[in-house]
């Protein structure tokens, strides 16, 4: 009552007093109640969100479908009838989780449950948001303090959820200046030191489909430039017109930033990360995978510069030069350590 009032308990009981107000007796609280609620926990026992959150309540044939996935198709929230299932959900079937945005939502047994981390734990394997490449969502992830500090400060310690980096804007202050690669134009250089592990800033562009970026790749090639940037199967972020400083990011063999494929929301975003500890004004550099060879059902990628996306139900290939392939998913982590 005093704090709806906005008001003190101790003031409520005066005014009670003065006016001589019965009050009439809880049925619902009682200090029985209040007892058990404010008592201290059992010795060992398990807290219930951390049981909820557990990947043993998730399929194991599922998650290893998830866990095998190197490339994926762009994500859509499945809708059907059924309870989602192999032949049913297409979440399943393409290795996503099903999310709020899905039709059985927390109903379904594919229904990413988030974490049950405490402040400050979001950034080890330990957390299975981390772990997913997901970022933790407020809605799911209620002990952990996601999204509770203001957005647009930099990504440090002093964030009570550390894996909400890319939806609050806790980017990095980044200079543009003169690369120090001979040849390579500008570069992307930090102000501040970095730590490793921290969250630098996000490849920002206009999502296009793999269509356009070939006919748009035709022109690049020509201006020796390009900003295309691989989401998915069927989705290429290009900042050539659009975008922000991360485009300015030379390629290296030896990098010290490393992009993520980083579910934020139901959207696969990319972001940079830190490798290792970084000092001030240094240039960041990240490795391009030019030389990396990716067989796949949905792409084959050859030991040169260009990515040949192949669709058998079009019999069409699709080029994209520049292109920064990244294995999204548990590529480095396995369920085991969870």
């Amino acid at each position: 009552m005093a704090l709806a009032m906005g008001t003190t308990p101790a003031a409520v009981d005066a005014f009670v007093t003065s006016k001589n107000i019965k009050l009439r007796p809880n049925k619902h609280v009682t200090h029985q109640v209040l007892s058990k609620r404010n008592g201290a926990k059992k010795k060992g026992a398990k807290k219930k969100g951390s049981n909820y959150t557990s990947m043993k309540n998730y399929n194991p044939r599922w998650l290893r479908r998830i866990q095998s996935k190197v490339i994926q198709p762009a994500f859509l929230p499945c809708d059907h009838k059924e309870l989602c299932s192999d032949n049913s959900c297409s979440c399943v079937r393409n290795g996503f989780f099903c999310t709020k945005h899905c039709g059985w939502a927390n109903l379904s047994p594919n229904f990413f449950r988030g974490c049950a981390c405490k402040s400050g734990e979001c950034r080890t394997k330990s957390c299975p948001c981390f772990a997913a490449k997901r970022e933790c969502d407020p809605d799911l992830c209620r002990s952990c303090g996601a999204c509770t500090d203001p957005p647009g400060a930099p990504a440090g310690d002093h964030q009570r959820c550390r894996n909400d980096s890319i939806g609050m804007r806790r980017k990095a202050h980044l200079l543009i200046a003169e690369s120090s690669i001979d040849g390579a134009g500008w570069g992307l250089f930090t102000k501040h030191s970095l730590k490793k592990g921290q969250f630098v800033h996000e490849y920002i562009g206009e999502v296009i489909s793999q269509e356009e970026a070939e006919r748009r790749g035709v022109i690049y090639d020509k201006l020796n430039m390009s900003y295309l940037f691989n989401l998915c199967s069927d989705l290429v972020v290009d900042c050539t017109r659009k975008g922000n400083k991360a485009r300015y990011a030379n390629h290296s063999s030896t990098p010290n930033i490393e992009p993520k494929m980083i579910t934020v929301n139901g959207d696969m975003r990319i972001g940079f990360f830190a490798k290792h500890d970084i000092d001030a004004q240094s240039e960041l550099c990240f490795d391009y995978r030019y030389d990396e060879k990716i067989d796949n059902d949905l792409i084959f990628k050859p030991g040169t510069y260009t990515a040949e996306w192949d669709y058998a139900n079009k019999g069409q290939c699709y080029r994209c030069l520049r292109l920064a392939l990244i294995r999204p998913y548990f590529q480095t982590r396995s369920f085991g350590q969870l």
